[in-house]
């Protein structure tokens, strides 16, 4: 057999169709290390979280994209007035229809602690 044409003694049982190629040996993915993405495990509390919580996910994820895209513009917190805010969401399925509350605020929000009458303009 020529030298250009031999498979690594790995990847001798598979067959891909580039058997010939010495650019592009024939090898099974699974020989090979996958790259690793950044995501969050399932094992985590945060991983859990985003499981079980897909719409608040989304949600998120459409606001942050329209906020990049410049459809939606942020703006001061509704209590205190502070310019850093974070977008609530009163319902999920309206990623748009948020409150622009501070840190502070949209924490004593989720703990029940402070209520906010939705009606926020995006």
């Amino acid at each position: 057999m020529d030298q250009q044409n031999e498979k690594p003694a790995a990847c001798a049982t598979t067959l891909t169709g580039f058997e010939t190629s010495s650019t592009y040996p024939a090898c099974d993915a699974s020989e090979h290390s996958k790259p690793t993405l950044k995501r969050q495990a399932p094992d985590t509390p945060q991983g859990r979280w985003k499981a079980a919580n897909q719409w608040a996910v989304w949600c998120h994820s459409a606001l942050d994209a329209a906020i990049r895209r410049g459809l939606v513009k942020r703006e001061p917190c509704r209590i205190c007035g502070e310019p850093k805010t974070d977008g609530h969401h009163a319902n999920y399925r309206k990623p748009a229809d948020v409150d622009w509350l501070c840190r502070k605020h949209h924490k004593l929000v989720h703990r029940r602690a402070l209520k906010v009458k939705p009606g926020g303009r995006s």
